[in-house]
């Protein structure tokens, strides 16, 4: 039978596959919708050159200059991410993969230029790592304060760097929903994958 870890992972994946989907078949099918919009402006109105300076430096959140380095030095600090450190290259691979072909998929221009937008790499990425640092802290004897802790900034990143390229002009709302939806879909996959394997080693029924 499924062992609780095993089944809460794979519900995240579901979940987030199926939120992609959706999202990526209204970029596809409706364009840019009302809501993107809306949000987008309600975001930018008002906004300073002290606002887009913090943008611009939180924006590097979602980029491998910030996301190789904390991979390696969760994977120092971490006998959990060690131990199938390949599973979690291998999920950053395919995330990037999944993303670059939706962009080419939908066809979606972003708020400024012509290039695709959907969905944002950024928000994949950086949605991707926060993902696999939650799991890695749900299988570490770390303090629960640290656990909070650490999960409360890996969410205040995500959501920071979605923030950043709306502020940015980079990317429409659902471009950042897209890819925090497939970073979650991809992080929680590798997750289920190792949930499952460790669950049958252990003979969990």
């Amino acid at each position: 039978m499924t062992s609780t870890a095993e089944a809460r992972w794979r519900a995240a994946c579901l979940a987030g596959l199926a939120a992609f989907a959706a999202l990526g078949l209204a970029a596809l099918l409706a364009g840019i919708a009302p809501g993107d919009v809306t949000v987008r402006q309600g975001l930018i109105d008002g906004q300073t050159s002290r606002m887009l300076e913090v943008a611009r430096w939180v924006n590097s959140g979602g980029t491998v200059r910030v996301l190789v380095p904390a991979m390696l030095l969760l994977f120092a600090l971490s006998p959990v991410a060690r131990r199938h450190w390949w599973l979690w290259g291998a999920v950053f691979a395919v995330s990037g993969l999944a993303e670059t072909a939706a962009k080419f998929l939908v066809g979606r221009p972003r708020p400024a230029g012509e290039s695709f937008g959907f969905p944002s790499g950024h928000s994949t990425a950086v949605a991707t790592f926060a993902v696999i640092l939650i799991y890695v802290l749900s299988r570490e004897r770390a303090s629960r304060r640290r656990r909070v802790a650490l999960v409360a900034l890996a969410v205040i990143l995500v959501l920071g760097v979605g923030w950043a390229r709306i502020m940015l002009n980079a990317h429409w709302p659902t471009d950042v929903l897209g890819g925090w939806a497939l970073g979650t879909a991809c992080a929680a996959g590798g997750a289920w994958w190792e949930s499952a394997r460790l669950a049958a080693l252990r003979g969990d029924s």
